[in-house]
């Protein structure tokens, strides 16, 4: 490495929005994101040591996106050394790396399993290079890297899962990373956003996770379906249908009715297709917790993180309601207001609202490199 890093800007590319954190000697002075990118909505939002402005414009593409954030830099006066990505797909990669036009390919490759991620975080890594600073891509992947054979195998033919490393990879690596750190023990997390994952975690080490070899597999969610029967998938291809569209982009809450925010869906309770939606999305966490608690063997700590899972008590208590058997009680006091423990005293199992800072980990786990 040619010198030491000290100042880092950290971009994390969602599919119409950039996060961003920019640590000054591994503390954070400025933070924030252009979300809605490419629609009439589109704003910049940021939040340094003095002040959080919200300023609505205009912002068409990615290409824009980097441009406002650098200016934003450049007004405030700091110098970067490097920049991190947040790579959602990275395939055979376990840890953080410096970015090379071979990690490049490997991305693009596997950018055919996780197109809405992969596709524009590429994207941010070629405009980035006019700065000429080192680009590292911290993986969503990596964390789930020492699940076991059995759990990361599908039962199809070898020669076939070989020629495309086919196999079960696992995604929101980072945040069920940070949010299970310092958790001893058995612990189940679960990420409850957007996109929805569950991961099973001993001391610190995944053993198993419920997105697969893309963020399709699994929980539902706002637009995805999540896990469905193989045949639907062939029967739908039979009869014409665009199966990605339906899966990816119009199934999940989506499916049931015009809202896919939990905000309007909570509101919307009493339309029987939103209630419906609500009641399978709840459904499938808790097969997911009791199935991962037999994985385990036991449960010591249930994790609460992301836009729903940190912000939404209702549906927090609607799933530990579900989990009495496992010796599972929260405080309701606790729950409303989202404090970090809120189990109660005499419950088996711990259970947390933590809150996931992946910007803040992507910088760790570069300034570790």
């Amino acid at each position: 490495m040619a010198k030491k890093i000290k100042n880092l800007l950290v971009l994390n590319v969602g599919s119409s929005s950039l996060k961003f954190c920019m640590f000054v000697k591994r503390k954070n002075v400025l933070s924030g994101k252009c979300d809605r990118i490419g629609q009439k909505e589109s704003y910049i939002e940021f939040k340094d040591q003095v002040m959080s402005k919200t300023v609505k414009k205009r912002i068409s593409g990615f290409r824009a996106a980097v441009n406002e954030v650098m200016n934003l830099i450049e007004r405030k006066d700091i110098d970067f050394d490097a920049i991190a990505h947040r790579v959602v797909h990275g395939g055979r990669f376990e840890k953080p790396c410096l970015i090379t036009k071979d990690v490049e390919n490997e991305v693009k490759r596997f950018s055919e399993f996780a197109p809405l991620h992969n596709v524009p975080e590429l994207e941010v890594i070629k405009i980035c290079r006019k700065f000429k600073k080192p680009q590292y891509a911290v993986f969503d992947t990596a964390f789930f890297s020492t699940m076991p054979e059995k759990a990361y195998t599908y039962a199809i033919p070898l020669k076939i899962a070989k020629k495309f490393d086919i196999r079960r990879y696992g995604f929101h690596g980072t945040s069920h990373k940070t949010i299970s750190r310092g958790l001893k023990g058995k612990t189940i997390t679960c990420h409850l956003g957007a996109g929805c994952s569950i991961s099973a975690i001993k001391n610190g080490k995944a053993i198993d996770t419920s997105m697969g070899l893309t963020p399709l597999e699994g929980l539902m969610m706002q637009t995805r379906a999540g896990d469905v029967d193989p045949g639907l998938i062939i029967f739908l291809d039979s009869k014409g249908y665009d199966t990605n569209k339906i899966l990816n982009h119009e199934s999940g809450f989506k499916a049931f009715s015009e809202f896919v925010d939990i905000r309007d869906i909570l509101v919307n309770l009493n339309d029987r297709n939103v209630r419906l939606a609500l009641d399978i999305f709840v459904y499938r966490i808790v097969k997911y917790i009791g199935a991962y608690t037999a994985a385990l063997t036991g449960l010591d700590n249930l994790v609460f993180t992301a836009g729903i899972g940190e912000n939404v008590p209702f549906i927090r208590e609607l799933i530990c309601n579900h989990l009495s058997y496992l010796g599972v009680k929260f405080d309701d006091d606790k729950n409303r207001k989202n404090e970090r423990l809120i189990s109660a005293k005499n419950s088996k199992v711990k259970v947390y609202v933590i809150k996931t800072n992946e910007e803040e980990s992507i910088a760790e786990e570069v300034y570790m490199v």
